[in-house]
């Protein structure tokens, strides 16, 4: 039973190595080697260069029949404006002028007139009588008051009666000098105060 069990062994290990040595060979022997093509591709595609068969001249000469094309184009539209301004100059000379009447002016004889009423409503000379000048507001509004009870015309300067502030109290005015002077004795009278003629202007009493 030993020696038929070595035997298998012996037989199975030949095997195995006959296997291992001739197996390489046969698949060798039937190895299909492929090759697959690649096409290579460029980067960059190639351009194609064009040649001209025309000449030169004939370049030259295609150009410049633009250029004349363009100066026509630009000239036209400023010939068909002239002829329009010339149509339009045309018919303005048939116009007709018409003669325009002188304006109405105005006689300088009411602005006289009008001078001659100022002159009478406000003479060149005045005159006015001043009281005093006073700077208690409330003596100023009794004297005041006083002068108006007896009928006399009387103002002051500055017109607002302000306490402390400079006043000075006026009768008048009135053109006649005369009829002023007739009222000094019926003034102190009435205020106890010596009245002064003074020339009267209508803008600065």
């Amino acid at each position: 039973m030993a020696s038929q069990f070595k035997n298998r062994l012996v037989g199975v290990t030949i095997l195995v190595a006959s296997v291992v040595i001739f197996l390489p060979t046969i698949i060798d022997g039937e190895k299909i080697s492929y090759q697959d093509e690649f096409t290579a591709t460029p980067i960059q595609p190639e351009t194609k260069k064009h040649t001209f068969t025309g000449s030169e001249p004939d370049i030259i000469q295609t150009e410049s029949n633009l250029t004349t094309n363009r100066n026509q184009l630009a000239i036209d539209p400023i010939e068909g404006k002239n002829k329009k301004q010339e149509t339009q100059l045309a018919k303005n000379d048939d116009w007709e002028i018409e003669e325009v009447t002188k304006p109405v002016t105005l006689s300088d004889k009411p602005l006289e007139s009008v001078e001659k009423t100022e002159k009478k409503q406000f003479p060149e000379s005045a005159w006015i009588i001043q009281l005093g000048a006073f700077e208690n507001a409330e003596n100023i509004n009794t004297l005041l008051k006083q002068l108006q009870l007896a009928g006399f015309q009387v103002h002051t300067v500055p017109q607002e009666v302000i306490d402390g502030v400079l006043t000075r109290v006026f009768v008048g005015p009135d053109v006649s000098q005369k009829r002023l002077k007739e009222q000094l004795p019926r003034l102190k009278k009435v205020t106890q105060l010596q009245g002064k003629i003074l020339p009267f202007k209508a803008i600065n009493p």
